[in-house]
């Protein structure tokens, strides 16, 4: 693996992302040449422990990075946060990160939505559907989450990619190039070496210390961020003599504050995050509360702001190939995921009158 500053990594791949961009479209998914490269640099290697050859950088940083990555190309940003499950590594034992990382630096699929898991001699029988799982043709593992019996919360279990079966079903507005298929596992067996769990932490570093879950959500947020960024960024060079005009100046200048804040309040949630995992403190429902709300803001001010921009470029906007275009297709497509959604202000609510949130995915 290329030894890169993790925040660079989007910068020294940009020549290769943006010269692959007609060719995801035409794939319909990230082709295998950007992939390995992206790989090679350590793009999905944020949360790998150290001893396995990843970065293990804090929350705030893979935040950082996501947006960096939905500047240059949503669908390449989706890709990446997707395959940022490294962090097993810290949770399986040492059989199981062997036989993961035993070829490298492996790039998983994750499926969001709950298996069915099923106890055996030695490990589980797992099945499950899943409609959309993000660059899953290119991954060596997929991983799913199930509730099992005798745990206080879901179990990850790690599958081989040729244990199951893709359907190729992507077809879709935007966010083309993610590769975003339906994905099928019927009764496959996951050796018990295979299957994770966050109250079962083997590498006892800062970043596996916390709410496991919180290394996973902030980066739908972060990447519409940097789609959204890039739309105001690209509407600047698309309007011409239009940036005379006061309206246009004043629609630009509330954009950009309004991504910019978004922002900051995504990192500020993430850092009280990573501060808390470094001082060895439990993360309180304050601060994962603050964080769910500080993803659902940053979707919220996102669609704004890119519609806004679409508007304000008129007719330019609707051309096939241009950047506000397809920023602005595969920003929204990316907005549709329930990681940001608005009813998750709902579960933040009732945390602050002291309620249980109403919801696992908190």
């Amino acid at each position: 693996m290329v030894n890169y500053d993790p925040r660079d990594i989007p910068e020294q791949l940009a020549p290769l992302i943006r010269s692959a961009a007609g060719e995801m479209e035409r794939l319909r998914d990230v082709p295998e040449s950007l992939m390995s490269e992206l790989a090679e640099a350590g793009a999905f290697s944020l949360f790998t422990p150290r001893e396995l050859g990843g970065y293990e950088v804090p929350l705030a940083t893979a935040v950082d990075v996501y947006e960096r990555f939905g500047r240059l190309d949503v669908s390449v940003g989706w890709v990446v946060w997707n395959g940022n499950w490294g962090f097993v590594g810290a949770l399986l034992g040492e059989p199981g990160t062997n036989q993961i990382w035993k070829a490298g630096h492996p790039v998983f699929a994750n499926a969001a939505q709950p298996a069915t898991a099923v106890s055996v001699p030695g490990g589980y029988r797992v099945s499950g559907d899943w409609k959309l799982v993000t660059g899953v043709r290119n991954a060596d593992w997929v991983i799913t989450v199930a509730m099992v019996e005798g745990l206080p919360g879901p179990a990850l279990f790690a599958i081989p990619r040729d244990q199951v079966t893709v359907h190729d079903t992507w077809r879709s507005s935007g966010l083309r190039g993610s590769g975003s298929n339906r994905v099928t596992v019927t009764d496959v067996f996951v050796p018990a070496d295979l299957v994770g769990h966050d109250t079962r932490v083997r590498v006892d570093r800062p970043l596996y210390r916390g709410h496991i879950p919180a290394l996973v959500f902030p980066g739908s947020a972060a990447v519409v961020l940097g789609a959204a960024r890039g739309a105001v960024e690209e509407t600047m060079d698309l309007i011409g003599d239009k940036r005379e005009l006061p309206r246009v100046q004043s629609v630009i200048a509330q954009s950009e504050a309004s991504v910019t804040a978004a922002r900051l309040l995504v990192l500020s949630a993430a850092e009280a995050m990573d501060l808390a995992h470094e001082r060895d403190e439990p993360v309180t429902m304050v601060q994962r509360a603050d964080l769910r709300a500080a993803i659902a803001h940053a979707g919220k001010i996102s669609r704004q702001v890119l519609t806004d921009m679409y508007v304000l470029g008129s007719s330019a906007s609707t051309a096939e190939g241009s950047p506000v275009e397809r920023l602005f297709r595969d920003g929204l497509v990316a907005l549709q995921h329930f990681s940001m959604a608005e009813s998750f202000f709902e579960a933040v609510g009732r945390t602050r009158f002291g309620l249980d949130p109403g919801t696992r995915l908190f």
